[in-house]
């Protein structure tokens, strides 16, 4: 890691500390309890959790790790809870009855329409605690967007904490670049036009880029032609404006012109990438280590990853992953909880889950400790230092997954030929009353 990096990051997140203050919280008794006295000595707390496969067998044995070392004889319960969505929609159903979990993985603004309904605790008492929380030199350690991510605009508040991060980033196939003439990925939009354009030949069943129908692309198309999806009081959609309509424009050019297919199956395009049938893709960096796999299975060729395209001087890096929420219980449970969220949070924790998982850490110190993973997986190291960048943050407002259908919604029609300010405006219009349907007090 770059030195002059590690400081930018310890300087912003210090001085973002500062203004939300580290003096010691108040806090409603009726919910925490008093706090500093607790004894969460002996709870048995369950979490749902969403991994699978060999995620799933490094998240359960490091639980096991918590429960046999933590010192109040604290026992986690993991308990694969299925996809983000249906875990979603699992504790939408059971907030009213009460049947959820003690912590659950959550996105921003699902934990909103959770805490809408009043079924979370808000985790400020906690990160600032002086027994239970974390010292200014802990604080300093963690990236800023992890202070910046789940904070929610609604609720004035932190709903969760991040356990990893992901961004999205362009897969390239180096070697097909190097055969158009290139000798490196596209750093602008019109870079991307004329090299998806220029390998693609529909016919012989190769493209330049394969799209894949997913909001955070949309978010991240945006964000890299300067424009916002949220207002900054969090009152309405921004993605109406120039930026997403130049967006929606540029996807319906490179269809028009046979310089992209639409993915058509989940993680087609991974597949499809892996197979050297097509130069581009846009996903997450948590599909690393399968993006990996379906080339070195597939055409075995050279490839990297880069930031998206922009119109600006510098990319923006769109971060972002499901964080962990406490939903409210008892003062003892939830601090119980608390202290399973703090463990994984320490730099050991977090570079072996990095390390397993593909995700990003949330602390510098955990980096430090992953020299040897990333000399062994150059794209992920790659990947890591797009962190410098400047991050953009997807809307953590209630009602964003409902907009999120819409916005998919918007991009599968124009894909298909559909009027792109059309299908703008009336996805602008959706996401704005999901948004006011969700509101706090509605």
């Amino acid at each position: 890691m770059k030195r002059f990096l590690f400081v930018a990051w310890t300087v912003a997140l210090v001085a973002g500390l500062l203004l939300t203050g580290c003096g010691g919280p108040e806090y409603d008794e009726a919910i925490y309890g008093d706090l500093e006295n607790l004894d969460p000595s002996g709870q048995t707390i369950t979490v749902w959790y969403q991994h699978s496969g060999s995620r799933e067998e490094v998240y359960q044995a490091m639980i096991d790790d918590f429960n046999s070392t933590n010192e109040w004889g604290i026992t986690v319960q993991g308990e694969y809870a299925g996809t983000y969505s249906e875990i979603y929609d699992r504790i939408v159903a059971g907030i009213p009855s009460g049947e959820v979990p003690n912590i659950s993985v959550a996105y921003q603004n699902q934990a909103a329409t959770y805490a809408s309904q009043g079924a979370l605790v808000e985790l400020t008492p906690y990160i600032e605690s002086e027994k239970w929380g974390f010292s200014e030199e802990e604080m300093a350690d963690f990236f800023p967007f992890v202070m910046q991510g789940d904070y929610l605009p609604q609720f004035s508040g932190r709903y969760g904490f991040p356990p990893n991060r992901s961004m999205e980033v362009l897969f390239y196939n180096v070697d097909w670049l190097s055969e158009l003439g290139y000798d490196h990925p596209p750093r602008t939009w019109e870079e991307f036009h004329d090299m998806a354009c220029a390998a693609s030949d529909p016919a012989a069943g190769l493209y330049g880029y394969e799209f894949s129908i997913d909001t955070s692309t949309f978010a991240d198309f945006v964000f890299n032609r300067g424009g916002t999806m949220l207002s900054e009081d969090a009152t309405h959609y921004t993605f109406g404006d120039e930026a997403g309509l130049a967006s929606l424009q540029f996807i319906r050019q490179l269809f028009d012109e046979g310089c992209a297919i639409l993915e058509t199956e989940n993680y087609g395009d991974q597949a499809d990438f892996g197979a050297g049938k097509v130069l581009f893709t846009i996903s997450s960096t948590s599909g690393l280590p399968y993006y990996r796999q379906a080339v070195a299975e597939g055409a075995g060729f050279e490839w990297d990853v880069a930031p998206l395209p922009t119109t600006l001087e510098t990319p923006r890096a769109n971060i972002y992953g499901a964080s962990v929420s406490i939903f409210r219980t008892t003062p003892e449970a939830q601090l119980a909880s608390w202290l399973f969220i703090r463990w994984f949070s320490e730099p050991a924790q977090q570079a072996r889950w990095a390390s397993a998982s593909g995700y990003f850490p949330v602390r510098a110190s955990a980096a430090e400790l992953m020299t040897d993973y990333m000399a062994q997986d150059p794209q992920y190291q790659n990947a890591f230092s797009f962190l410098g960048y400047d991050l953009a943050i997807e809307p953590g407002v209630a009602g964003y997954d409902e907009c999120r259908d819409s916005i998919n919604e918007m991009m599968t029609a124009v894909a298909a030929g559909e009027d792109p300010q059309t299908r703008l405006n009336q996805a602008v219009e959706e996401c704005n009353a999901f948004l006011a349907e969700a509101a706090p007090g509605e």
